[in-house]
């Protein structure tokens, strides 16, 4: 199955770019991997360009791919981050948030740590999601605030979830398989980009485009015209099946 793909990524105003994301190809099967370093910890990128590159050397070693599989792979990563720290005193405190995206044949696999979403459509419509794990998140789940209200939440940079600490419950969310036709769309994105590109202007700028590349373009234009003063490091990966 042909998959076309455009990724791009920027620093923001941000001094470093702590996004990171890896895009491997094996045998019979294939991932992208997109992780987020914190920044207000230290060595974000140093947290997120080893945990894309470690998922995703990973997943690919995977005899079968499965979600115990992808969340076993996610586990020892995170167990590396945390030996890093403790190897390293430079290192204390690096934290970076994770999602991707597995291919197998027709079956696709998707997961993610922290608030880097990815989104699946269908017929150019969103049709499933990653729920962040943020304190802005779970006042959704409860009630006291709407979906559309996180972008603009105080919690909103509070993870409940990230790479780099050690968790009594599961540390990663892993998604029931889909199955991929051609039309289907996916998109994966860091925070600096979904806080300004909204789900309904994604299913706009998709209805627009015969390629990933026209999508993506069309997405940062949005980003570019709504961004002001300071901004965070940002990240897209956008893919179309063929």
């Amino acid at each position: 199955m042909n998959i076309d793909t455009f990724s791009y990524t920027d620093k923001g105003t941000r001094a470093l770019n702590e996004d990171s994301y890896n895009i491997s190809e094996g045998d019979k099967k294939s991932s992208i991997i997109l992780c987020n370093g914190l920044g207000r910890h230290n060595c974000g990128e140093v947290a997120s360009q080893t945990a894309s590159k470690l998922i995703s050397e990973g997943i690919l070693k995977l005899d079968k791919i499965s979600p115990e599989g992808i969340y076993s792979v996610i586990s020892k990563v995170n167990e590396q981050i945390i030996n890093l720290q403790i190897k390293h005193r430079e290192y204390n405190g690096m934290r970076t948030t994770a999602v991707g995206c597995i291919f197998v044949g027709r079956e696709f696999f998707y997961f993610n740590v922290g608030d880097s979403r990815f989104y699946f459509f269908k017929n150019g419509v969103l049709k499933y999601m990653t729920k962040d794990h943020s304190v802005s998140q779970m006042s959704v789940e409860l009630g006291d605030i709407s979906f559309d209200d996180i972008r603009g939440d105080a919690d909103r940079n509070k993870l409940l979830k990230v790479l780099g600490e050690r968790y009594s419950g599961e540390i990663a969310s892993i998604y029931k398989p889909l199955t991929l036709n051609k039309g289907d769309a996916f998109l994966i994105c860091s925070d600096g980009f979904w806080k300004y590109v909204l789900e309904n202007e994604m299913e706009i700028d998709l209805s627009k485009s015969e390629t990933a590349e026209e999508w993506v373009k069309y997405m940062l234009v949005r980003l570019f015209l709504k961004m002001s003063g300071s901004n965070d490091n940002y990240t897209v990966i956008g893919g179309i099946v063929k």
